[in-house]
Formats: C-alpha cells, structure tokens, sequence
C-alpha cells in the first residue's frame, strides 16, 4: 500500500485593529450614547456578534455598535464583552466593552481616544489592550 503525503495548512488571519478595554457599568445603549456624545462618533446598534463556544455547545451573542468615518478611513465598533450565556473573552472577565478601532491610526490617535473616553464619567477605565495577549483575538474577526 502506498503512503500518501498530507499537509497540515494552518491559518492565522491579520489583525488589522487596535484595541481598547473599556469597564463601565452602564447598558450597551448609555455607553453608546455617551461616547457619541463626548467624542463625536456616531455609534448605532448593528447586527449582534454570534461566537461558538465549545463549552457551552452553543452560539453566544455579544451586542455591537458600530460607526464607520469615511473622512478618515476609520472603523469603530464597540463590543460587550458579556451576553446572556458568558463572556466573550472569559480571561477579561474585568472589561466590560472593546472599542475595536480599524484603520491607519497613530499612537497619539490612540492615546487621544484614550483620554476622551476617560474623561467620561460613565466609564471607571479604559486602556489598550495588545492583542497579542488574548486568547482567540479572532473571536472579533466579524467584518
């Protein structure tokens, strides 16, 4: 009998975005509204984000709101870490919202992000995470 070779393809996409932690105990929609209204973003609620999770057998969903600049190239979309049945990254169970920012973005654009969202009074912190340091950073891949 003949061997056959086989070739193991493994696949790690790009992750083109930065990403904030944001801990507030307000409802998606007030935190929505209050970012909008500080920061001057137009944030509006979009589809839910459906993960799998092995765990639970069954599909999770996190609410999404999400706001595309189109003069400057830029993406938000500010996700709940929590839902019904978990949390989206159970390793964070401390962040409550990411502010998923894509686009060319410099670090004193970050930065300046940063501490708008800090001087909201809604929001006890915010900080940016290095997606490095999650363990399935793809959960967010949902563009």
């Amino acid at each position: 009998m003949k061997k056959t070779k086989s070739h193991r393809l493994d696949f790690k996409p790009e992750l083109e975005f930065s990403l904030l932690g944001i801990s507030s105990h307000e409802n998606d929609y007030y935190l929505s509204w209050a970012i909008n209204h500080n920061i001057g973003l137009k944030l509006k609620r979009v589809k839910n984000l459906s993960v799998f999770s092995k765990q639970l057998d069954a599909d999770q969903d996190f609410s999404v709101y999400s706001y595309e600049d189109h003069e400057a190239v830029i993406l938000y979309n500010l996700v709940s870490n929590s839902g019904e049945n978990g949390f989206l990254f159970p390793e964070l169970r401390n962040i409550d919202f990411f502010l998923q920012i894509y686009g060319e973005i410099s670090e004193n654009f970050l930065e300046d992000i940063i501490s708008k969202l800090k001087k909201i009074d809604i929001i006890s912190t915010c900080f940016h995470l290095e997606l490095k340091n999650l363990k399935s950073p793809d959960k967010l891949l949902f563009n």
